[in-house]
C-alpha cells in the first residue's frame, strides 16, 4: 500500500460552457511523497489552480480519484472534507486572506480554534510558529499594521500550525517585490526541511519552482516533468 501523502489518478475536469463543455485537463496522475516538494508551472489559464483546488478537496473532479493520507476525497461528504482539510492540509495563497479584525497570533491560531483546541494552548502554539518565521515582535499586530512580506509570513505560519502533512501554495510570492519574495522562498524551504512537510507550489516564479525537489509543467491539459530555464 502506498504511503503517498497525495495520490491522484485519472483526473479529468470539465466546465459547462453554453451547450457544450470546456475541458481543463484530462486523465492526469499525480503523487506526492512525505517530505517532498513539487513545483507546478505553466501559462495562465492552463489549469494549475484548478488542479491544486482538487488536490485540496476545494473543488470536485469530473472523473478520477484523489486520496489524501489514505482518505478518498472523491467519496467524502462536505463535513468529512472539512475535517480532513483541517487535519492534513495547510493553504497559502497569493493574497494572504488574513482576518483584519484579529491579531497575527489569532490569525495563525484560527485553524486550532476551529479544531477545538483550548484557546490558551492554541495561542501559545501560534506564537511559537510566529517566532519561527521571525515575527515574534509582531505577534499582537493586526494585518493592517504589517508589511506585505510580514502578512505572507503570518499566512505561512497559519498553514503550518496544525502540523499538516502537506501545504498547498498558489502563487505564494506573486504579490511581493523581488527581495521580499526571495526571503519568503528561503523561509518556505527552511521550514519544509525542518518540519518534513510536503509542499505543492503553483507558481510563475521559475526561481522558486527550481528550488523544489521536482517541477511539473501543465500544458495542453497534461502534466509532464520539466527543467526550468533560469536566466
Amino acid at each position: 500500500m502506498s504511503n503517498a501523502v497525495i495520490s491522484a489518478t485519472g483526473l479529468t475536469k470539465n466546465y459547462s460552457e453554453g451547450p457544450g463543455s470546456l475541458q481543463i485537463f484530462s486523465d492526469l496522475d499525480f503523487e506526492l511523497q512525505p517530505g517532498e516538494s513539487v513545483g507546478i508551472v505553466g501559462s495562465s489559464g492552463a489549469g494549475k489552480t484548478t488542479l491544486l483546488n482538487i488536490l485540496g478537496g476545494l473543488d470536485s473532479t469530473t472523473s478520477g480519484q484523489v486520496s489524501l493520507c489514505g482518505e478518498d476525497l472523491t467519496k467524502c461528504s462536505d463535513k468529512a472534507l472539512t475535517r480532513i482539510r483541517n487535519r492534513y492540509l495547510g493553504f497559502v495563497y497569493q493574497f494572504h486572506h488574513l482576518l483584519s479584525e484579529f491579531s497575527a497570533t489569532e490569525n495563525v491560531a484560527m485553524p486550532l480554534y476551529i479544531s477545538g483546541m483550548k484557546r490558551s494552548l492554541a495561542n501559545q502554539k501560534a506564537r511559537d510558529l510566529l517566532d519561527k518565521v521571525g515575527l515574534s515582535a509582531r505577534a499582537e499586530h493586526k494585518p493592517s499594521e504589517l508589511s506585505g512580506g510580514e502578512r505572507q509570513r503570518v499566512a505561512i505560519a497559519r498553514a503550518l500550525v496544525n502540523d499538516p502533512k502537506c501545504v498547498l501554495m498558489d502563487e505564494p510570492t506573486g504579490n511581493l517585490d523581488e527581495a521580499t519574495a526571495h526571503s519568503i522562498q528561503q523561509l518556505m524551504l527552511s521550514l519544509q526541511s525542518a518540519l518534513n512537510t510536503s509542499f505543492v507550489v503553483v507558481t510563475h516564479d521559475l526561481r522558486l519552482a527550481s528550488k523544489m525537489d521536482r517541477v511539473l509543467l501543465m500544458e495542453q491539459g497534461k502534466l509532464c516533468s520539466h527543467e526550468p530555464s533560469i536566466d
